[in-house]
């Protein structure tokens, strides 16, 4: 009795021990992911594996990242698909396989890409195919997740280059791409289900036009960021007012639309406008302004609350043009009734030694100037003590999201200028507040 007893104890552990032995390799293989640590004291991580995309970040000397993949770059070397931490959010670029110092096995190239399933770059057949835009509007990542930063956001029907294909965060395939926006080459990750392999038309212009149209309502007429009435506002134009026709396309309404480049206050922008808005020939009622000359165009005001926002045309739902601090004193060029029905000013300022304008409600001003001006704009000799503050935008364009706000005379590292889809320039730049490191855009004019 007790040799069988032995017996079944002796063949249970040999049992268990070949199932474990089995099922080990299995556990380590799930467990292990490469790691790399920074060799050099400072190191670009890029966009793709080349020497010559965009960089993402710099990371210094031994900065841990976790390596997803490996591919051959077009320089022959070997190059990571690395995922890391940086100022508090997640990153994911290309570093060269020579300048991490490994630890673990990588779990896969992006040769054998296919049968990885940890979120790698895939170089199947799509990797080399266009496609086109699918919905009105498409928001371009940094790294393939709905938490990452927006790069950029492009119209329906826009081609785009597929270069990779990997599984999001969200368990979904998305696609890296490269496109063409505003004469620049740009990469970036979409949600793979927002393209499709045929252009779905009404989206980027395909018919260059030229020419000056007129506005034709009596009230304001919206410019929107896009061909669709869902489109942000970017302006309001009234009667009369002209602007040049850059192309016609269909919107998703199923109208023609044209975008225009026009001028609000001396600055040049573009947007779009339903054709039916738009006539040859100038209108009866030239300006078409709503403006009543106040007569008292030399008269001054001073900004009352601590903080007033001016915007671009008489409405609190215009784009914020500039913030003014208490104090500050502005001249009134003109005024008139807001679509909110209270009274706006049309005012001249000085905001960082440049002279601007915009409109302002009439309950936020005190007529006539400060007696103590010593907070008023641009009456600082250094012009970093007037108080202003400047919006910090997650890309170069008034729609983008605000990221931070900065007072003026905050120093702020560059790092690269670039036109804004308003067809400004725009400035990316580096700061740091509240012990945390940010990136973001500011028009180029608010830097000195």
């Amino acid at each position: 009795m007790k040799y069988t007893k032995k017996k079944k104890l002796l063949s249970f552990f040999l049992i268990f021990t070949l199932c474990f032995g089995l099922l080990t390799p299995t556990f380590r293989t799930e467990a292990a992911r490469a790691t790399g640590t920074v060799k050099n004291r400072i190191l670009n991580v890029r966009s793709s594996a080349s020497t010559s995309s965009s960089i993402i970040c710099k990371l210094s000397q031994g900065t841990k990242v976790s390596i997803i993949s490996e591919t051959t770059g077009d320089d022959g070397l070997k190059w990571y698909d690395v995922f890391f931490a940086y100022g508090g959010d997640a990153k994911e670029g290309y570093i060269r396989a020579d300048l991490l110092n490994v630890s673990g096995s990588v779990s896969g190239s992006s040769g054998s890409a296919s049968n990885n399933s940890s979120g790698s770059d895939n170089s199947g057949s799509s990797a080399s195919g266009q496609k086109y835009v699918k919905p009105a509007v498409a928001i371009i990542r940094t790294y393939a997740s709905t938490n990452a930063d927006i790069r950029t956001k492009l119209e329906r029907g826009t081609a785009a280059s597929v270069i990779s294909s990997k599984k999001g965060d969200d368990g979904r395939t998305w696609y890296k791409i490269s496109f063409t926006k505003n004469g620049s080459a740009m990469e970036g990750y979409i949600r793979g289900d927002l393209l499709i392999d045929t252009n779905p038309g009404g989206s980027a212009s395909s018919t260059d036009v030229s020419g000056t149209r007129y506005v034709v309502p009596d009230s304001g007429v919206s410019v929107r960021s896009y061909a669709s009435t869902n489109g942000d506002i970017r302006s309001k134009l009234n009667k009369g007012t002209a602007v040049s026709l850059i192309t016609s396309k269909k919107g998703d309404d199923g109208q023609t639309w044209y975008k225009v480049s026009y001028t609000v206050d001396g600055y040049k922008l573009n947007g779009y406008i339903r054709s039916d808005l738009l006539t040859d020939k100038n209108p009866a009622g030239d300006s078409g302004s709503s403006n009543t000359s106040s007569g008292s165009a030399s008269t001054s005001v001073t900004i009352r609350p601590a903080v007033a926002n001016i915007r671009s045309y008489a409405s609190t739902g215009a784009d914020i043009r500039s913030k003014l601090p208490a104090g500050t004193t502005a001249t009134i060029i003109s005024e008139k009734t807001g679509n909110d029905g209270k009274k706006w000013y049309k005012i001249s300022y000085t905001l960082n030694g440049n002279t601007m304008q915009g409109y302002i409600r009439s309950d936020l001003v005190t007529m006539g100037a400060a007696a103590n001006t010593s907070g008023s704009s641009g009456n600082s000799s250094s012009g970093s003590s007037s108080g202003g503050v400047a919006q910090v935008r997650s890309y170069a364009s008034p729609n983008a999201d605000i990221r931070a706000t900065l007072e003026n005379g905050t120093k702020v590292a560059i790092i690269k200028e670039k036109t804004g889809d308003d067809g400004q320039k725009w400035t990316k730049i580096s700061f740091t507040q509240n012990g945390e490191k940010i990136e973001g855009y500011v028009p180029s004019s608010l830097l000195k």
